[in-house]
């Protein structure tokens, strides 16, 4: 390995280990976060961090003037007619958003704390839906106006956007920053630095030991609950490939990461250097993380039995047998895709859902399967009778304190994590969107053109894959934290019913029925498998639509005023009488 070969895999590393360390501390306070609200309780908001006004102001001053920093870059550099097009684009649309957003925080800003002057006053009387539908329609508008800027006059006109662009940003930090008051400013950022307050209570608690427990084992075993969650992540892959052009010394080096190739085909031609967004592209591919993820059993079973506490060693035991159990069917499950995809390796699951469909609509049976087994793996609701509190009271960690608990919650949590993005590579097609091609957006069904292409360049679409797996993992690591507050849980001989004589049978019958179509459909004349193709592009566009619906909604929902209208239900005599008398039945056990 070259020396930028080996800055570009700790760059990598990096991204993912803060991204599973930062989104497990979000993952805790959105468990908290639920938890109250069905409760109907005040939420994880009582950490709180006083600033002095000044670093407040510097704070919300530095990213606008970063940004803004940045569009003034653009628009001075010197631009190519197709490069120009690109940044007329994107800078115009920017700018609108940055103009529409920044009305919209001031809006809500004034509503909260007041107005301070007459601009404000009349910014209060707005409704800021409006805000944000007039938004919308800038957005469009301003994207039909750039489609018909010629191209001669394209550098020219970004050059202006982007100027724009640094105007907004510009104005609207210096205006935030006036608008934070004098003195000590507390800083709770929705109650998300629980999760920091919690990790520093914990590193300065007690580690405490039992007197007869195995020392050794008792602290080995939070290390290997978390390690194998961090490292399973390393070969799953989080964007496409980039391209680098070689300078003419045929030897990758720093001068080259400025070469980045300004377009790619579909088929990925690169005369130059291959950098794959992943930490770790093994031929081995999912069995590596199958492997890693078996060996998270041994520190449950450990804990449960070095701790010298009944409780601690039914918990080890539950965790054991349970793990062992769906790691059978959760393997199973994914042999129709080994089948399907021809291919354990995950760079090449994807590529197969990039040119065909994604996995959930030729594998719909093995996703509930590999959910249903995931969930179990991961020990979560209501798959959690490994540390049942109203049973065994917190299972196989009920004698450990301090950070070593802090290490078992945060395996959990990034076992979460890692969990939703492999059900993302598998079933969701990875770091693909509909339409989205490696050279730009292409709208086509049956080799039927629907739309003209939208060319786009490399460094743009491998920046959106990115941010779409991203995106998607939140989004399926948002759905398991949501079976916390919505399934209870199982008893301990449902689990093991569940995973021997229900998922174990259905996923042997999903590998011999998949097994079956694929060799029906491999001796099929090529009319029939043109009509698939067809189907597979059919499932693109159910998705985009069925996703742009999903965010309309979200949007309209969110838009929409909060009515809470509270009420109280009691068994007590007068609130029963109030309501019509309780009716009589005989008592049953």
């Amino acid at each position: 390995m070259t020396s930028v070969e080996v800055v570009l895999a700790i760059v990598k590393i990096l991204i993912v280990v803060l991204f599973l360390l930062n989104m497990a501390a979000i993952a805790t306070w959105a468990d908290r976060r639920q938890g109250a609200m069905v409760q109907d309780r005040v939420g994880p908001n009582r950490a709180v961090v006083y600033l002095p006004s000044l670093i407040v102001k510097a704070i919300v001053l530095l990213p606008p003037t970063l940004l803004g920093a940045l569009a003034v870059l653009t628009a001075t550099r010197q631009m190519t007619a197709a490069a120009g097009a690109e940044a007329l684009v994107i800078g115009a649309q920017l700018a609108v958003l940055v103009g529409w957003f920044s009305l919209l925080v001031f809006c809500a800003s004034v509503r909260k704390g007041g107005p301070i002057n007459a601009a404000e006053e009349a910014l209060a009387r707005v409704d800021p839906r409006s805000i944000f539908y007039a938004g919308v329609m800038a957005h469009v508008l301003v994207f039909f106006v750039t489609q018909a800027v010629p191209l001669s006059a394209a550098p020219l006109a970004a050059r202006v956007a982007n100027g724009l662009l640094a105007g907004l940003l510009f104005v609207s930090g210096i205006y935030a920053a006036s608008r934070v008051p004098e003195g000590k400013v507390p800083l709770r950022l929705l109650g998300t630095l629980h999760a920091a307050a919690d990790a520093i209570k914990m590193i300065w608690k007690e580690d405490f030991i039992p007197k007869n427990a195995d020392r050794l084992l008792h602290s080995l075993a939070p290390l290997l609950a978390m390690f194998p969650a961090l490292v399973t992540f390393a070969v799953i892959p989080f964007g496409d490939k980039l391209c680098f052009q070689d300078n003419g010394d045929r030897v990758f080096g720093f001068a080259d990461l400025a070469n980045l190739k300004h377009t790619v085909d579909p088929a990925f031609t690169c005369n130059g250097h291959v950098v794959n967004l992943q930490v770790a592209d093994l031929n081995v591919g999912i069995l590596y993380i199958f492997a890693m993820a078996g060996t998270g059993v041994i520190g449950a079973a450990i804990a449960g039995w070095a701790s010298d506490n009944k409780f601690s060693l039914l918990g080890g035991l539950r965790a054991a047998s349970q793990m062992v159990s769906y790691e059978v069917a959760m393997g199973l499950s994914v042999v129709g895709l080994f089948i399907i995809y021809s291919s354990v390796r995950l760079g090449d699951m994807v590529q197969w859902q990039v040119n065909h469909a994604w996995g959930i609509f030729v594998q719909p049976v093995a996703f509930v399967l590999f959910l249903a087994a995931l969930c179990a793996e991961t020990k979560r609701i209501p798959f959690d009778q490994p540390e049942g509190e109203s049973e065994i009271v917190a299972g196989y960690f009920v004698e450990y304190s301090g950070m070593k608990f802090g290490m078992f919650m945060t395996g959990e949590y990034v076992e979460l994590i890692t969990s939703s993005a492999l059900l993302v590579t598998l079933f969701f097609g990875g770091y693909h969107l509909p339409f989205l091609d490696r050279d730009g957006i292409n709208v086509a069904i049956g080799g039927v053109q629907l739309l003209p292409k939208y060319e786009m360049t490399h460094l743009a679409v491998s920046v959106i894959y990115v941010v779409a797996f991203f995106g998607k993992t939140i989004l399926m690591t948002w759905v398991q934290v949501f079976f916390r507050w919505t399934l209870p849980r199982f008893r301990y001989d449902q689990v093991m019913r569940l995973g021997w004589t229900k998922l174990l049978p259905l996923a042997i019958a999903n590998m011999m029925v998949t097994g079956i179509l694929v060799l029906a459909v491999d001796s099929a004349p090529a009319g029939l498998r043109d009509g698939l193709q067809a189907a597979a592009d059919v499932t693109q566009a159910i998705v985009a639509l069925g996703g742009f619906a999903a965010v309309v909604a979200l949007i309209v929902g969110l838009l929409e005023p909060v009515e809470r209208n509270r009420f109280l239900h009691s068994t007590a005599a007068r609130f029963a009488a109030a309501a019509g008398g309780t009716k009589a039945s005989p008592q049953q056990a």
